[in-house]
């Protein structure tokens, strides 16, 4: 398939900026000796393994929400465009409560019945942490009431969690087999299994790089990766979300799977101000962690171990 032409391209300049922040840890009870003495030493190991299993799960769930929230944003956005609910010159949007994003560059192409969006964005929080992040999304010609689409998505968190000294970033996609499917009453269901790795590194040591990939569907390789990351986590989840003009309304996960061991579920309930999206992460039988957000994707993640908690902002946790 012939690469798309580019109908428009919005160019503005990027501004990074570091941040700090701090993190409090649970205290816990010092462990006896055989003789029932505690000693300065038993107490010191004991926090310490606390620290450090409490650190290691805080890691574990920033890494999945953020696996989860880099698709739903990405599909958000996309809806945006080609639901029609809003011009695409303006579907990157302003939150109020959460900070605003900066279209750094973004085109909208299209060529014998083929959509894509390519987007390259800065998103900025309250505090000045900023993630970076490139996708695209490329949608086949309609048949009757459903699309066919394929998507690829890197980023990362520039400012990173500097109570974990580590950032997170991601490289995945739906590759194929996506569809959106629409019921002429202005709901819109899109349905994938995104598959890719969720990556840490020192803050600072991760980027993005456009690749030769994407701009087809099935496409056959990413249209963005991942660059300077260490660890990796593989995952697999198979999601739906349901718009309605262009306000998510549902969206449901049933145990995404992650290559180290962790297992994600999400559901939507309606409240009084739109729906309520409810996480659970869990490694075998051990509860991880959880989170709950609101439509837009702004909410936090709750460490089970610990209590402590993290904000999320557009999908992806961005600190304490």
């Amino acid at each position: 398939m012939a690469r798309p032409a580019t109908l428009e391209v919005t160019l503005i300049g990027l501004l990074l900026a570091g941040c700090t922040g701090s993190f409090g840890q649970a205290g816990v009870s010092p462990p006896s000796t055989g003789d029932g003495v505690q000693t300065v030493s038993d107490a010191a190991d004991a926090l310490d393994t606390h620290r450090s299993s409490g650190s290691e799960s805080a890691k574990s769930a920033i890494g999945v929400t953020d696996a989860l929230g880099s698709f739903v944003r990405d599909i958000s956005d996309a809806e945006r465009t080609f639901g029609g609910s809003t011009p695409a010159s303006k579907a990157i949007h302003s939150k109020p409560t959460a900070g605003f994003e900066k279209i750094l560059q973004r085109s909208v192409a299209g060529g014998v019945g083929v959509k894509a969006l390519q987007t390259l964005t800065q998103l900025v929080t309250a505090g000045n942490k900023r993630v970076i992040s490139g996708s695209e999304i490329v949608m086949q010609p309609t048949f009757g009431s459903v699309t066919d689409f394929c998507q690829s998505s890197a980023g990362y968190g520039s400012s990173g969690i500097p109570s974990l000294d580590v950032t997170f970033g991601w490289q995945s996609g739906a590759f194929f087999g996506g569809a959106r499917a629409t019921d002429g009453h202005g709901f819109a269901t899109w349905s994938a299994n995104a598959t890719g790795e969720i990556g840490e590194a020192a803050i600072g040591a991760l980027s993005i790089r456009q690749s030769a990939g994407g701009s087809s569907c099935p496409m056959n390789a990413p249209a963005f990766t991942l660059e300077g990351s260490g660890a990796r986590n593989a995952f697999s989840i198979p999601i739906m979300l349901t718009f309605h003009r262009g306000t998510l309304s549902n969206l449901s996960v049933a145990n995404a799977a992650f290559s180290n061991g962790e297992r994600l579920d999400v559901t939507a309930a309606t409240n009084f101000q739109g729906i309520e999206v409810n996480g659970l992460v869990r490694n075998g039988r051990i509860r991880v962690a959880t989170f709950r957000t609101n439509a837009g994707g702004d909410g936090a993640l709750s460490i089970t171990s610990t209590g402590a908690q993290y904000i999320i902002a557009d999908w992806i946790v961005v600190g304490t």
